[in-house]
């Protein structure tokens, strides 16, 4: 596998730090590719959700009103990619990310659930598995993944280890410099 590599997926639960990595490997020339944009656009466009509720960590926590049903954010989002693989395969969330992406330019993938870590190796990604202690599994089985598809595990534990944010964020991606000979 060469190295740095030209794709990056990384896998992990909800608030380990995978969006953190993301933007320290954009420092290094990676474009963040966002492989549930199609279904938070479909969140805010036809369901009526904003940008924050959809993107951000404190917007998936909320609960709305959705056609009589109180339904937290995050499990919007889920059940929308779960109705996606149901019908069309549970590699579908990666292949519509994949269709646009220049084979010249380097990429990561913040968000790899379930089986997509495999889409993404058979694709020569390298899979990173970022595990915070203060990142507790989620309640929500579209937030699972497969981790017989993982490389790399990188242990995101500045925060927990009490460290200034900064100091955390330079620990991360001191780990992701060896990790992905950067």
């Amino acid at each position: 596998m060469p190295f740095p590599p030209r794709l990056v997926a990384l896998c992990g639960n909800p608030t380990s730090g995978k969006t953190e990595a993301a933007r320290i490997l954009a420092e290094f020339g990676y474009e963040l590719v966002d492989d549930g944009r199609p279904l938070r656009q479909i969140a805010i466009e036809y369901l009526g959700l904003t940008r924050d509720q959809v993107y951000t960590q404190e917007g998936k926590l909320e609960f709305v009103e959705l056609n009589g049903r109180r339904i937290q954010v995050r499990e919007i989002l889920g059940e929308l990619g779960n109705a996606f693989e149901e019908k069309f395969g549970g590699d579908i969330i990666p292949l519509m990310s994949s269709r646009l992406l220049d084979p010249a330019k380097r990429y990561v993938f913040g968000s790899v659930r379930r089986k997509q870590g495999l889409f993404w190796r058979k694709q020569g990604a390298r899979v990173l598995e970022i595990v915070n202690p203060l990142a507790g599994p989620s309640a929500f089985e579209f937030d699972s993944f497969d981790r017989s598809a993982v490389h790399s595990v990188i242990i995101n534990n500045g925060l927990a280890r009490h460290l200034p944010v900064e100091e955390a964020r330079a620990d991360l991606r001191a780990k992701l410099v060896r990790a992905l000979a950067l």
